[in-house]
């Protein structure tokens, strides 16, 4: 697999160009921050985990966390009027914003949106509407035509969370373009079952977090995820071709420093530019599988 990263001057005017057949099966995805990405690929637009809004640092202002961004806000909802998907993993608000969401939908229209089952009643109580959201829990694939499926798989910080229903409260998504494949963890630790899982789905690319955990924070409430080196152990495990670290750089006390992933990454292997990237604002990555061109 190759991978190619360009500047540009904005997400914005990148994720307007209309989106033509690739003729090289190239996928292209860019970082919003946190968990955030675009992605370009099959004619479609598609989109995980958006925040894009300073909701957090309103709700918890004056607090011992005060969620400030420590980045600006790359681009608006209403710049993405053109997606087509909108993926959320599950319920945190740094994943599921209703300040984000909800200015997608205005008149009624706006993209495809694919959630935990778990999670439907918070996002119709946000006044989407129903007709354009789709809940799935672990292990059920949504497909959208023949140019992209999505597969379900199991995440958790710590223990794993079900509805009187048995869905899943948070999920990661595969999302499988037919040329390349991309594992979105959303917020998880590893554990067998999760790796046995993804390892059979032939990911090509892996994005997991690496912001970790602290036992200061887990008794507030606030759960960590892969560390660096686990994030790194993981996508090997599964096989993955190419690892894209993320939930970093949003919020001070709840980050992990560039510089120490890059370490840590590195001492299991992995090759900075090669088979990972660490992922910036207004940079484009675009794959393709080994061999063809750019």
């Amino acid at each position: 697999m190759k991978c190619y990263r360009e500047q540009v001057t904005s997400l914005q005017n990148w994720f307007s160009r209309p989106v033509t057949e690739n003729k090289n099966d190239s996928v292209q995805c860019a970082w919003v921050g946190q968990a955030g990405f675009l992605f370009r690929g099959n004619g479609l637009k598609i989109s995980i985990d958006l925040y894009l809004s300073d909701s957090l640092a309103q709700k918890y202002q004056g607090k011992e966390f005060p969620h400030l961004r420590m980045m600006d806000v790359p681009t608006r909802s209403e710049e993405l009027e053109n997606l087509d998907v909108v993926l959320c993993t599950h319920g945190h608000t740094d994943h599921m914003d209703k300040e984000t969401l909800v200015p997608l939908y205005r008149q009624g229209k706006g993209p495809l949106l694919i959630a935990p089952r778990f999670e439907l009643p918070r996002l119709l109580e946000m006044g989407l509407p129903p007709q354009r959201v789709v809940g799935l829990s672990e292990y059920e694939t949504f497909n959208l035509s023949e140019r992209l499926s999505i597969q379900a798989f199991p995440a958790a910080h710590e223990t794993r969370q079900y509805d009187q229903w048995g869905n899943t409260k948070a999920l990661g998504y595969l999302l499988d373009f037919g040329s390349l494949s991309f594992y979105h963890s959303g917020d998880t630790l590893a554990f067998p079952e999760l790796e046995a899982a993804v390892a059979a789905a032939h990911v090509d690319v892996c994005m997991l977090p690496v912001n970790g955990r602290k036992d200061s924070l887990s008794q507030k409430g606030i759960l960590g995820n892969l560390n660096p080196t686990e994030a790194g152990i993981f996508a090997h495990r599964v096989g993955a071709s190419f690892l894209i670290p993320h939930h970093f750089g949003m919020f001070d006390f709840n980050t992990v420093d560039p510089e120490e992933i890059k370490l840590k990454v590195e001492a299991q292997g992995w090759e900075y530019g090669k088979t990972y990237a660490i992922p910036q604002i207004n940079t484009v990555c675009t794959f393709t599988k080994a061999g063809r061109s750019q």
